[in-house]
């Protein structure tokens, strides 16, 4: 006996059939807006984010005309008190350690950022120290620099003037070699000995306090009166000689330094452990 559909059922059947086939069609739209929405939404980031760089540049553009308009501006600081202020920054940084936390620190207080104020104005932009240029990057080789010796001080004994544009001044600068200063300044001294046994470099320098002659000399520009470059020498050799009695000795202690000729301080990411260990190594010192 042959079995025959009834048109009810096949009419059932039938719809079934289109409402799957409905349902599959509005899913596959679905997943077509998403992927066209997510599309849109990549496409309106990358846009974003393009624009947002080109911004960026154009306000480095805006920043590098700036400072540069700004320099040509002749300083109405005189080369002498332009060196007076640099060594009250220096005074006062040294003499106040509570204020070297940071750079951001050091800018909080009133009479920092007045003595900044001026040598902004007495400096170009890129006034040059070894490698480096800015005042910003002096302020944080002072930062550096006060971090790496335990309690620095500064004494100002003479300033002249060498020739036109040329200012030279003559100071007596006292650092005490901390912990500190052999893990961070000498690190190569853990385990080297001095040439005549007599212990490591590291335990004989430990708690030495260093009187160094130290010189600063300015180079101002002509036209802007402004100060193009800041060369320091520091004469560590001469208290290290008397330290340790041998210049073999003094000569390991100074061959692998983080001090760089032109004294300066930086390099395998010493910033970034000044601060976090500058309240233990400051009570050692």
């Amino acid at each position: 006996m042959e079995l025959l559909t009834s048109p009810a059922k096949l009419k059932e059947t039938n719809k079934r059939k289109r409402e799957e086939h409905n349902k599959f069609r509005r899913r596959e739209q679905c997943r077509a807006n998403q992927a066209r929405y997510r599309d849109k939404q990549r496409n309106a980031q990358l846009q974003l984010e393009r624009s947002v760089e080109q911004l960026h540049k154009e306000l480095e553009t805006l920043k590098r005309r700036y400072r540069d308009l700004a320099s040509r501006e002749r300083s109405n600081q005189s080369p002498w008190s332009v060196v007076a202020e640099v060594f009250r920054l220096l005074e006062t940084s040294f003499r106040s350690p509570w204020r070297m936390s940071s750079t951001q620190e050091m800018k909080n207080h009133s009479e920092t950022r007045q003595i900044l104020a001026i040598l902004e104005r007495s400096f170009a932009h890129d006034a040059a120290m070894g490698e480096l240029q800015g005042v910003d990057a002096l302020m944080e080789q002072l930062l550096l620099f006060s971090q790496f010796f335990g309690k620095p001080h500064l004494k100002l004994q003479r300033i002249e003037s060498v020739a036109f544009g040329v200012m030279a001044a003559r100071a007596k600068l006292s650092l005490t070699v901390t912990e500190f200063t052999l893990r961070h300044a000498f690190p190569h001294l853990e385990e080297t000995v001095s040439v005549d046994d007599h212990g490591l470099l590291s335990q004989r320098l430990l708690g030495q306090r260093l009187e160094c002659n130290c010189s600063l000399t300015f180079l101002f520009d002509g036209d802007s009166a402004r100060v193009v470059r800041l060369e320091i020498n520091i004469d560590l050799t001469t208290p290290l000689l008397q330290a340790l009695g041998s210049l073999k000795d003094v000569s390991k202690v100074l061959e692998h330094a983080r001090v760089s000729s032109e004294c300066v301080i930086g390099g395998d990411g010493e910033k970034g452990v000044l601060s976090d260990n500058r309240s233990n190594d400051s009570t050692s010192s």
